[in-house]
């Protein structure tokens, strides 16, 4: 992670940095004066991105907290928030739930979706505020020497106040750790002394772990950014040992002293800096320089030309940098180059595609991820009781006619046809007794007369049995012959047996015409719909 030299690269020459986009709507802060002037003050204080890079708010000098659109490029005005007071502080939280900023004198917590503010802080000047990596504790750092931490959700105190130290103090920045157990604190006082201080805090014990301090320049009175490194062994903060050599160096956490080389080739003050979440890419900005460093082996990756730089940002994505100037109101949007991204282990963000891909007609066939397309099924049919229907007029031309007919759109294959005799009561012994063959007490059966020469059609084809069930309704001649005797053969196992003495074998493959039930006369849309066997539904 760190090395023993800088090593400066080919691109330490500045170069201009070009935004890709510019947001403007905040406006100057106009001031009058007793002697009857007018003074217009710039400058946008604070900016924040979202997490997912598609939105930023910004708190300027106009007392006006905006949302910006970074697809759009425009402000979201219907989220403008107007405040009593300068906005010193805006910041998002990771997760996208709250957004927290500086009016004047007043810290306070905005709760995104439901638009809920809470004010935690109100009676001191709030300088820096920082929120835990895991969005649940905010941490402020106010004028009167004291750093609180306080839960989000609840707005209790957790910690603190810790205090810094006697006399005034002129700036301080604070960051939580990763695991929110230590509290890194940069500040600087006022008086006499005129020096800068490094501390790291218990959260938990709330006692002062290590401290190292040095002495500044007497004008030096900007923002002191303090940043910690992958899981929290050291902090990278641009502390500044002597007046006319400003560098950004990497603390040991646990003692302070400098770890590997620093960061160095800035000519004046260092006032903002920007570390990417994997620790892989350094921001920093002066007065008129904004580098980006690889972190590792120190090397300067590009030098680019800003002037009156105020604030500057990294996306979370670590693909985009944001700064505004002390002369303007406007947001500067830049990409960080693609040979940087490179260099560091990131590559571009693809662009997403306006066209559909084209999927092969046998994609899919060996995917077993695929989500199964729903199966049309046929309807269960459940046999009932079937209810008697008269018999036809006994003229054998009519049962001819409409057999014919029936069988003129049928398939050869469909259905044979034979001449033998058939015995009315052979039928498989799992269909129901016909109701017409029982008498009142459901135990014996009416003697019907038996058949003449008939034809009978039988089906061989599963496909047809609504067909067949046209033919339920008509009945062949009946002569007074004396039925053979029903003999009761209960139900067993494995095959069918019938119920009925001397009944020839059984067929499995053969269906009766006296299994075919009529359906009633109210209702001959049956099946599924009502109580016959089949369905009619065309």
């Amino acid at each position: 992670m760190t090395s023993s030299s800088t090593h400066p690269g080919a691109a330490e020459d500045k170069s201009i940095l070009t935004p890709v986009m510019i947001l403007e709507g905040h406006e100057p802060r106009l001031v009058h004066s007793p002697d009857g002037k007018h003074y217009e003050y710039k400058g946008i204080w604070s900016i924040s991105y979202f997490p997912d890079c598609k939105q930023m708010v910004s708190g300027s000098r106009d007392y006006t907290i905006r949302r910006w659109d970074l697809r759009e490029g425009k402000e979201i005005e219907k989220a403008r928030k107007v405040c009593k007071n300068e906005i010193r502080i805006v910041e998002v939280s990771r997760d996208g739930r709250w957004l927290v900023t500086v009016d004047g004198w007043e810290l306070k917590v905005r709760e995104i979706k439901t638009g809920i503010v809470r004010t935690f802080h109100e009676y001191s000047w709030t300088k820096w505020i920082d929120i835990s990596a895991d969005s649940t504790l905010l941490a402020g750092a106010s004028l009167d020497s004291a750093v609180q931490i306080w839960n989000l959700d609840t707005g209790q105190l957790m910690a603190g106040p810790f205090e810094l130290g006697d006399g005034d103090i002129g700036d301080v920045t604070i960051r939580l750790s990763e695991d929110s157990r230590k509290l890194a604190v940069a500040w600087s006082n006022t008086d006499l002394e005129n020096r800068l201080h490094l501390e790291v805090w218990d959260v938990q014990a709330q006692k002062l772990d290590v401290q190292k301090s040095t002495a500044y320049d007497v004008n030096y009175i900007f923002p002191l950014p303090v940043f910690w490194t992958t899981k929290d062994n050291s902090i990278v903060a641009a502390f500044t040992f002597t007046y006319d050599d400003p560098a950004i160096y990497e603390f040991d956490a646990s003692t302070l002293e400098t770890v590997g080389a620093p960061f160095k080739g800035h000519t004046s003050y260092i006032n903002s800096l920007a570390l990417s979440p994997d620790c892989t890419l350094l921001a920093s900005s002066s007065y008129d320089t904004i580098k980006l460093w690889s972190f590792g082996p120190r090397q300067l990756l590009a030098s680019f030309d800003v002037k009156l730089l105020m604030t500057l940002v990294l996306s979370p994505n670590s693909r985009q940098l944001a700064y505004t100037t002390w002369h303007e109101t406007k947001i500067h949007i830049c990409n960080i180059p693609a040979n940087i991204l490179a260099s560091i282990g990131l590559a571009e963000e693809p662009q997403p595609s306006t066209s559909k891909p084209k999927r092969s007609r046998h994609a899919g066939l060996l995917d077993f991820d695929i989500t199964p397309r729903p199966v049309r099924r046929k309807p269960v049919m459940i046999p009932v009781t079937p209810i008697p229907q008269p018999l036809p007029a006994e003229n054998p031309h009519v049962f001819h006619h409409f057999l014919r007919k029936f069988l003129s759109f049928s398939s050869p294959t469909d259905v044979t046809r034979t001449d033998d005799p058939r015995n009315p009561l052979d039928f498989p012994a799992t269909s129901p007794l016909p109701r017409s063959l029982l008498n009142h007490d459901g135990n014996s059966r009416s003697t019907p007369a038996p058949l003449t020469a008939q034809s009978s059609i039988i089906n061989t084809f599963p496909t047809i049995p609504s067909r067949f069930s046209r033919l339920s309704t008509w009945r062949p001649f009946q002569t007074d012959h004396t039925s053979p005797a029903v003999v009761h053969v209960p139900l067993a196992p494995g095959k069918l047996r019938y119920a009925t003495a001397g009944a020839p074998s059984n067929d499995d493959g053969l269906i009766r015409d006296e299994d075919y039930v009529p359906p009633s006369p109210s209702s001959p849309n049956a099946g599924q719909h009502g109580r016959g066997r089949f369905c009619f539904c065309f």
